[in-house]
């Protein structure tokens, strides 16, 4: 015959926080709790030699005293008296329970209806039901479903933590029956599912089960009807007082499950009575799957954790700097912040929750508060590794972060560091590689060997290979007379390099604007988003030509009509000659000025009266548009002096004919002029 103990059996991670928060304290004075702390009458009675009193309400509890919540919680009331008797509060509910209350909190605060699958008189319930004010319904099975009232709320059904699974799922499936909409959240915890399991994996071992716990235990008894239901012979004992050998009689394999209530030392107790009455001490075995994973049993009745073993757990609490992780061992594994990845460990709230179940490495048995110290980090490397020789066999890119910058490159995460020489961080020279720490990457791999802990990466790769296949979609894309947008790269003396989707095209100066530009820089700088107007595409030898004003109306197709001969305009001084000056009267229009129109005075020489930048009045006297020439009058917008100065005039008309005004040199010289500027801005 063989005694067999099931897999995670006795004190959840829960019971064994509130009794550490009750038992280990600095301050001996007593500390009280309302109602039992654990549903176990005898560990009850060994807590109570630490310094732990039962009471039955909180005004039994001394005003400035200790009061100790449950492992079920409580509602905000009791918070609220507490405070007002000037109680200490030493919050020992569950993390899994707490996250229910705050969960139907939050429900109950949006509107929605909330229904509890559970005991209405369990401690547990009662606490969440004083969350949501009283607007919870609570059912403990499928036929009071029937009875619940139809509502225009949200449905949202959840259950006490220490339910039995499958009867959660058929209250469930009724649910889903009579409200269609309703969300269905298993709120069961894991160290309830997993002792609910591990009675399934014994059942199928034994042909009969003893169950220690309390018997006003709910998840205690939880164990006892599942046991019932595989069809083993079943007794729920609180202490091995209740052994008799008739239990016992006729069974060759005798299996011992225990509740999250069920204390080890009680555990231990039942193994011994069983040893003695079987007088079989050295046909003690474990089950089979605690055998493969080395458990002890007796131990803690869980698995025996060794440095360098790779077991599954789950995760019972979550803080800034570590998780606690319910690997099965005499006591939770400690996962520092050190031994997750660096994305996880930027934000460990947002990466792990209570519930969850991983899989770690041991890397050390025990820290000196003796708890098991974990890795994720480490397993996730051996997986990453992996799949980084893969994919860099299939050529494949990989994302991650830039961490750190080193000597002569920076580091990357993409779930284990890689370096990345400066050479091969962008397509470009890097200056400062500081500025691109923190930023996501995708690269290619170069090398990978995992045995010399050796991983290259060039982001550069993948950024000329995107540059190339977008360099080929605008070539095929780009046709002459398209109007596109692109940024302006580079200027130089003669012009702009403007880039259109990876492509340079050629901006010449004489094709920015339809006045004349002294230099690019005076309506461009680098980095300017412009709209350009594609003049030529050669696509053998990749070519391209750009223009600037033929986005903007030329000026000279409306000259005729807008400056009508004998109109008065303001215009710009350009530049003198010795004949007249040039002036503007607008971006891209000029006109000249004849030294004879200058003023009805004799002018000796064009400087002594106008300079460059100076604003004057001019009337048009006529508009040559074919040849882009207008003729300008200053003196026209004055009044004509007296006689005197007409007969002035009239005496220097008469010395210089009208023909002779402008000598041959000279006309050809405006010619010239006029036609260079007509030419240089075209």
């Amino acid at each position: 015959m063989a005694i067999f103990r099931a897999n995670h059996a006795g004190f959840c991670f829960g019971v064994k926080r509130a009794i550490g928060l009750a038992v280990d304290r600095d301050n001996k004075a007593p500390i009280y709790a309302v109602g039992p702390l654990i549903h176990n009458s005898r560990e009850m009675q060994r807590l109570k030699e630490h310094g732990v009193v039962q009471v039955q309400a909180l005004t039994e509890v001394p005003v400035g005293g200790t009061v100790l919540v449950r492992s079920h919680g409580v509602g905000p009331d009791f918070l609220r008296q507490a405070a007002a008797r000037s109680l200490t509060v030493v919050d020992a509910t569950c993390p899994f329970v707490k996250k229910n209350q705050e969960f139907a909190t939050k429900l109950s605060h949006e509107g929605k209806q909330v229904i509890i699958f559970g005991d209405k008189e369990h401690p547990e319930v009662q606490a969440i039901l004083a969350w949501t004010e009283g607007t919870a319904w609570v059912i403990k099975n499928s036929d009071e479903v029937i009875d619940l009232p139809l509502t225009e709320k949200p449905v949202v059904f959840m259950s006490q933590t220490t339910q039995q699974k499958q009867e959660f799922l058929t209250v469930a499936a009724a649910i889903k029956g009579k409200y269609p909409d309703g969300k269905v959240e298993d709120t069961i915890c894991a160290a309830t599912n997993l002792r609910q399991q591990g009675v399934r994996d014994l059942s199928r071992q034994v042909s009969l089960i003893l169950v220690v716990g309390g018997k006003d235990s709910a998840n205690t008894k939880n164990l006892a009807r599942i046991a019932e239901e595989m069809g083993v012979v079943t007794y729920l004992i609180e202490s091995a007082a209740e052994i008799i050998s008739d239990m016992v009689k006729g069974h060759t394999q005798v299996g011992i499950a225990a509740g999250a209530s069920t204390p080890l030392w009680i555990i231990e107790e039942i193994e011994e009575v069983l040893l003695k009455m079987l007088d079989m001490e050295n046909q003690v075995e474990g089950t089979q799957a605690d055998c493969e994973l080395g458990a002890d049993p007796y131990g803690e009745g869980l698995k025996e954790v060794h440095r360098g073993s790779r077991v599954k757990g789950v995760v019972v609490q979550v803080s800034d700097s570590e998780v606690l992780v319910d690997i099965g061992g005499k006591s939770e594994g400690v996962l520092p912040y050190t031994e997750i990845s660096d994305s996880e460990a930027s934000d460990i709230r947002k990466h792990f929750a209570v519930g969850d179940e991983i899989e770690v490495l041991v890397i050390r048995k025990e820290n000196k508060e003796g708890y098991p110290v974990l890795s994720k980090k480490r397993i996730d490397q051996e997986l990453y590794w992996t799949k980084l020789a893969e994919m860099k066999e299939k050529d494949e890119v990989v994302t991650g972060k830039i961490v750190e910058v080193v000597k002569g490159g920076v580091l990357a995460d993409v779930g284990v560091r890689g370096f990345i020489p400066a050479s091969l961080v962008d397509i470009g020279f890097v200056e400062d590689l500081s500025a691109y720490k923190g930023k996501e990457i995708t690269a290619k791999i170069l090398e990978c060997e995992r045995k010399n802990n050796k991983l290259l990466l060039s982001p550069k790769a993948v950024l000329l290979e995107q540059a190339e296949k977008q360099k080929a979609a605008t070539w095929a894309s780009l046709e002459e007379g398209q109007t596109r947008k692109g940024i302006v790269r580079r200027l130089t003396s003669f012009g702009a390099f403007v880039e259109i989707d990876g492509v340079d095209g050629l901006l010449h100066v004489s094709e920015m604007a339809w006045h004349r530009v002294n230099k690019p820089s005076d309506i461009l700088k680098e980095g300017d988003e412009v709209e350009v107007y594609i003049l030529a595409v050669d696509k053998e030898k990749q070519k391209l030509s750009l223009g600037l004003k033929q986005l903007v109306v030329n000026p000279w197709t409306v000259a005729k009509e807008k400056y009508v001969e004998g109109s008065v305009w303001d215009a710009l001084v350009l530049r003198t000659a010795p004949f007249g000056a040039f002036l503007q009267l607008e971006p891209g229009v000029e006109g000249l000025v004849h030294i004879s129109q200058i003023s009805w005075s004799r002018v000796e020489k064009t400087e002594d009266v106008l300079k460059p930048g100076d604003q004057v009045k001019v009337k048009i006297l006529s508009v040559d548009e074919e040849n882009r020439r207008i003729s300008l009058s200053i003196k026209e917008t004055t009044e004509r002096p007296a006689a005197p100065v007409k007969q002035e005039a009239e005496t220097v008309a008469e010395e210089t004919p009208a023909e002779e005004q402008i000598p041959t040199e000279n006309v050809e010289e405006l010619g010239v002029t006029i036609g260079d500027a007509i030419s240089e801005n075209e």
